[in-house]
């Protein structure tokens, strides 16, 4: 009797506790199958989000290009008129303002790419040429840079300028970027420079290294340059100093 008793409590126990347990287990399946029947929804909401942060990241690279462009756009248009404005107080004062404008633009361009101050261009055409754009040498320098058809056919293809072999000397685009491709070529190979290699300019390169050795380099022409690059500089100086 007495185990019939304990034995009848036990089947009352886990009759009581049973349901619970079968609701636990449906909750756990639940909780289990829940996820793989949301997944789809998530993965959809994943990729949208992922596309979305995509277009948005596109859309921020597309306007911090647009900023750089009008930037460097302004910054260039500062530059030229800062490169005009030397110009000024060069023999270049005698052309029209466009003509002016149009040859600042140049020779800032061209300074840029050849790694050049702007101003030390205006002082070689000051001294080469005073901006005479037909200006030639008896020994046959051309243009506003004054120069020789085999150096300018030799820094053509050292350069890869890409201009034809007939290519008019007296152009001053033409003459500008040759001429700013020699003087970058030389104070390459006067590493860095820049009295050395405006004689070099002046004398040829052979010459000058040639008088360097016999410590005999002319300074006359290079003294000339670097005066007007200094009268330049001064005066450039003045208006950003007022600019402030």
């Amino acid at each position: 009797m007495k185990i019939k008793s304990i034995l009848s409590k036990l089947e009352n126990f886990f009759f009581h506790i049973t349901p619970p347990f079968y609701l636990i287990a449906v909750l756990l399946g639940c909780l289990t199958v829940l996820p793989i029947l949301l997944s789809p929804y998530i993965d959809k909401k994943n990729d949208e989000y992922k596309i979305s942060l995509m277009q948005n990241t596109m859309r921020l690279n597309k306007l911090s290009l647009e900023i750089y462009e009008k930037n460097k756009t302004i910054a260039n248009h500062q530059n030229i008129l800062i490169t005009d404005f030397a110009l000024q107080q060069s023999s270049a004062r005698r052309l029209s303002a466009k003509e002016r404008i149009e040859l600042a633009s140049i020779i800032t361009e061209q300074a840029d790419i050849h790694n050049l101050d702007p101003l030390l261009v205006i002082a070689l055409i000051q001294i080469e040429s005073t901006f005479n754009t037909n200006a030639q040498s008896h020994k046959g320098a051309k243009g506003l840079m004054q120069l020789l058809p085999d150096t300018a056919r030799y820094i053509n293809k050292k350069t890869d300028k890409s201009i034809p072999e007939n290519g008019n000397l007296f152009d001053a685009e033409t003459n500008i970027a040759l001429g700013t491709a020699y003087m970058e070529y030389l104070l390459n190979k006067t590493n860095g420079n820049l009295e050395y290699a405006l004689a070099a300019y002046n004398m040829g390169p052979a010459n000058m290294f040639r008088a360097k050795r016999e410590n005999k380099v002319p300074k006359a022409y290079s003294n000339k340059v670097l005066k007007e690059y200094a009268k330049l500089q001064k005066a450039v100086d003045t208006i950003n100093v007022a600019q402030k």
